[in-house]
């Protein structure tokens, strides 16, 4: 493709055209020639952005559910977002074209409008580059959620499974080499439906009793408790045995030599809540997986999953970047 932005026919051939806004909020959407774009909330107009530089084969998807993810995890629900595409010359249009199926199908599910951004092509990357704004609104009016408000002697409550995004990732593009059963292949289907936190926000932001959530993104489990513990100023015990896992993650962490615990879970909450087995109950009701792992309170973060007291810290890299860059 050629340097630069693409022509007004192109634009709307590849992207303007592909956007159908669905929420009356929206008042000025994606257009040619619009440099802004105009949502009513009528309340907290709550703000999230992130590129994605690592998704592979599910680029256009991740990319929509990790910005509306952080949005969740506020406590708020995403209603529209911006997104910017960085294209080298080597990509083709049918490289775009799938990318804009990907990211306008996964915002539709969600609800979501793409109401504008940018799209270049531009020899400064050697791939796509997506970078998304997101938009949200509270979902109990005037409230909102922060990282920071963890309190010592919540409960540290865990959606879904650990790993979720890095298995849905490695399995996709490296399938080859893992030759998935027809069973695991199916449970990487079930894994690309359920990378989004968005109901488990939601049902959270309606449940007493919540202090904090954290959506479970690079880093992996570990990386969440320690950056809620951070931002909060409070430490944490927590039982790393009682995370849950899923067999297909735990066999791709076995081939790779992964640490389920470092691995991107993109899909999965980390709540802070002072009584953990009602927001438990709350979450199975509504068909989300949720465990009570830990603790919040005290110095330092620690696993006491082995009968002692060890010190959990972040890997300096996420554990899928061993599998990326081999």
């Amino acid at each position: 493709m050629r340097q630069g932005k693409l022509t007004n026919a192109k634009l709307r051939e590849l992207v303007i055209d592909k956007i159908e806004p669905q929420n009356e909020e929206t008042v000025v959407g994606a257009g040619v020639g619009e440099d802004c774009c105009a949502v009513i909330t009528g309340d907290l107009c709550v703000v999230s952005t992130d590129p994605i530089t690592a998704g592979g084969k599910q680029t256009g998807v991740l990319a929509i559910h990790i910005n509306a993810n952080d949005i969740a995890a506020a406590g708020a629900a995403p209603i529209a977002a911006l997104v910017t595409l960085l294209i080298p010359p080597s990509a083709g249009e049918a490289q775009v074209r799938k990318l804009m199926n990907e990211l306008v199908q996964t915002a539709r599910s969600l609800g979501i409008d793409i109401i504008g951004g940018h799209t270049e092509v531009t020899d400064s990357v050697t791939r796509t580059v997506v970078s998304v704004t997101m938009i949200g609104k509270p979902v109990v009016k005037g409230k909102m959620f922060k990282t920071s408000d963890v309190q010592p002697g919540d409960d540290i409550i865990m959606t879904k499974y650990a790993g979720l995004e890095g298995t849905a990732i490695i399995a996709s593009d490296f399938s080859g080499e893992l030759s998935l059963t027809e069973q695991e292949r199916k449970e990487l289907a079930r894994i690309k439906e359920s990378l989004s936190v968005v109901k488990d926000g939601r049902i959270a932001a309606e449940t007493d009793g919540i202090h904090a959530m954290h959506d479970i993104t690079e880093g992996g489990v570990l990386g969440a408790v320690c950056e809620m513990c951070e931002a909060s100023g409070t430490g944490a015990r927590i039982d790393l045995s009682a995370v849950p896992v899923l067999p297909l993650t735990s066999r791709v962490c076995t081939k790779y030599g992964l640490d389920v615990y470092g691995l991107i879970s993109s899909g999965s909450m980390m709540i802070a809540a002072r009584n953990g087995n009602r927001i438990v109950e709350a979450m199975r009701a509504n068909g989300i997986p949720a465990t009570v792992i830990g603790k919040a309170g005290g110095q330092g973060v620690y696993d006491l999953s082995s009968g002692q007291k060890r010190a959990i810290t972040p890997y300096p890299a996420d554990e899928l970047y061993k599998v990326l860059e081999r």
